[in-house]
């Protein structure tokens, strides 16, 4: 199975309606299974820095499988995968919250990246939850 374009602009879709709900001006991502973006919405009231962080977070989460938020823990001094975010050279690995993995086996990733950590992990859930159902639904 791959990740569709439908699917992607559908995560887009459910993550921009739950950052509305939580007034968070937001940058939104989805890369396929290669890494490569293939869907992203800047809210324009969204900081800059977002743009790019939003991207790491969907590329990390697809690159190590896991929600970005799981990783916080283990990078810091002391931990398993201290060191990780500057490991990779040429793209940045981001590991804290706001990527999610899309599927068993993943298929690709979603990051969000405008309001606190708490908001970007909630909005990225419900970019996921989006996807399931547009996939669901064919």
């Amino acid at each position: 199975m791959q990740l569709t374009h439908a699917q992607a602009l559908a995560a887009i879709e459910g993550g921009l309606a739950r950052a509305r709900e939580r007034a968070v001006p937001s940058c939104f991502a989805v890369v396929d299974g290669g890494g490569n973006l293939l869907a992203f919405v800047a809210d324009e009231s969204a900081m800059l820095v977002c743009r790019d962080l939003a991207i790491g977070k969907a590329y990390t989460s697809l690159s190590l499988r896991a929600a970005t938020s799981s990783l916080t823990g283990a990078v810091q001094p002391g931990g398993a995968f201290f060191g990780l975010g500057t490991a990779v050279v040429g793209r940045p690995l981001v590991t804290f919250a706001g990527g999610q993995p899309l599927g068993t086996p993943v298929l690709g990733a979603v990051g969000v990246s405008g309001g606190s950590l708490e908001d970007d992990e909630d909005i990225s859930r419900a970019m996921v939850r989006a996807w399931e159902a547009a996939r669901e639904s064919g």
